[in-house]
Protein backbone atom coordinates (compact mmCIF):
# COMPACT_ATOMS: atom_id res chain seq x y z
CA UNK A 1 0.00 0.00 0.00
CA UNK A 2 1.43 3.55 -0.60
CA UNK A 3 0.62 6.33 1.05
CA UNK A 4 -0.61 9.52 -0.41
CA UNK A 5 -0.06 12.98 0.74
CA UNK A 6 -3.98 14.08 0.62
CA UNK A 7 -2.31 16.99 2.97
CA UNK A 8 0.05 18.55 0.03
CA UNK A 9 -3.11 19.79 -2.16
CA UNK A 10 -4.35 21.96 0.79
CA UNK A 11 -2.77 25.78 0.38
CA UNK A 12 -2.47 26.09 3.57
CA UNK A 13 -0.46 23.33 4.29
CA UNK A 14 1.64 23.89 1.09
CA UNK A 15 2.17 27.76 2.15
CA UNK A 16 3.17 26.26 5.27
CA UNK A 17 5.70 23.73 3.64
CA UNK A 18 7.17 26.54 1.79
CA UNK A 19 7.89 28.71 4.29
CA UNK A 20 9.63 26.36 6.19
CA UNK A 21 11.78 25.14 3.10
CA UNK A 22 12.52 29.02 2.44
CA UNK A 23 13.56 29.38 6.48
CA UNK A 24 16.03 25.64 6.04
CA UNK A 25 17.18 27.73 2.78
CA UNK A 26 17.84 30.94 4.81
CA UNK A 27 19.55 28.57 7.35
CA UNK A 28 21.95 26.77 5.19
CA UNK A 29 23.07 30.00 3.55
CA UNK A 30 24.27 31.42 5.98
CA UNK A 31 26.19 28.54 7.22
CA UNK A 32 27.45 28.26 3.53
CA UNK A 33 28.60 32.26 3.21
CA UNK A 34 30.15 32.34 7.09
CA UNK A 35 32.10 29.61 6.62
CA UNK A 36 30.46 27.46 9.46
CA UNK A 37 30.93 23.58 9.76
CA UNK A 38 28.15 21.75 10.03
CA UNK A 39 29.52 19.36 12.72
CA UNK A 40 30.25 23.04 15.10
CA UNK A 41 28.76 22.00 18.39
CA UNK A 42 27.56 25.47 18.67
CA UNK A 43 25.42 25.33 15.68
CA UNK A 44 22.89 23.13 17.46
CA UNK A 45 22.34 25.76 20.41
CA UNK A 46 22.80 28.42 17.96
CA UNK A 47 19.32 26.79 16.47
CA UNK A 48 17.20 26.06 19.52
CA UNK A 49 17.88 29.86 20.29
CA UNK A 50 17.27 31.16 17.03
CA UNK A 51 14.05 29.34 17.11
CA UNK A 52 12.97 30.28 20.90
CA UNK A 53 13.73 33.47 19.96
CA UNK A 54 11.77 33.40 16.87
CA UNK A 55 8.78 32.16 18.65
CA UNK A 56 8.60 34.30 21.43
CA UNK A 57 9.10 37.57 19.12
CA UNK A 58 6.28 36.40 17.41
CA UNK A 59 4.00 36.05 20.26
CA UNK A 60 5.07 39.40 21.90
CA UNK A 61 4.48 41.10 18.28
CA UNK A 62 1.02 39.28 18.43
CA UNK A 63 0.82 40.69 21.81
CA UNK A 64 1.18 44.36 20.36
CA UNK A 65 -0.72 44.11 17.94
CA UNK A 66 2.16 44.04 15.59
CA UNK A 67 1.33 42.93 11.95
CA UNK A 68 3.49 40.24 10.85
CA UNK A 69 3.42 39.82 7.00
CA UNK A 70 5.10 37.21 5.35
CA UNK A 71 8.13 39.67 4.45
CA UNK A 72 8.37 40.88 8.16
CA UNK A 73 7.80 37.34 9.53
CA UNK A 74 11.33 36.30 7.00
CA UNK A 75 13.25 40.02 7.94
CA UNK A 76 12.55 38.90 11.54
CA UNK A 77 13.71 35.19 11.23
CA UNK A 78 16.89 36.57 9.09
CA UNK A 79 17.50 38.60 12.51
CA UNK A 80 16.93 35.85 15.10
CA UNK A 81 19.01 33.71 13.04
CA UNK A 82 21.81 36.34 13.08
CA UNK A 83 21.92 37.54 16.63
CA UNK A 84 21.23 33.53 17.59
CA UNK A 85 24.88 32.68 15.46
CA UNK A 86 26.12 35.16 17.27
CA UNK A 87 25.47 35.29 20.79
CA UNK A 88 26.58 31.06 20.80
CA UNK A 89 29.71 32.18 19.41
CA UNK A 90 29.50 31.22 15.72
CA UNK A 91 31.17 33.90 13.15
CA UNK A 92 28.05 35.96 10.83
CA UNK A 93 29.41 36.91 7.50
CA UNK A 94 26.86 39.89 7.83
CA UNK A 95 24.40 41.23 10.80
CA UNK A 96 22.47 43.40 8.61
CA UNK A 97 20.25 44.69 10.94
CA UNK A 98 16.91 45.10 9.43
CA UNK A 99 15.40 49.05 8.94
CA UNK A 100 12.28 47.99 11.30
CA UNK A 101 13.83 49.11 14.67
CA UNK A 102 10.72 47.60 16.52
CA UNK A 103 11.50 44.06 15.22
CA UNK A 104 15.35 44.64 16.07
CA UNK A 105 14.22 45.78 19.80
CA UNK A 106 12.03 42.75 20.06
CA UNK A 107 15.27 40.64 19.38
CA UNK A 108 17.22 42.42 21.83
CA UNK A 109 15.16 42.70 24.71
CA UNK A 110 14.13 38.94 24.48
CA UNK A 111 18.51 37.96 24.35
CA UNK A 112 18.34 39.20 27.69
Amino acid sequence: MQATDDWGHDPNVRKTRDCFSRMEAMDFELIKRSGISLFDPQLRPARELRFSLFENICSRAAEKGMLLDEDTVFELFKLCQDMAFKNCGLPVSSLNLPQNQELVSLVKENLK
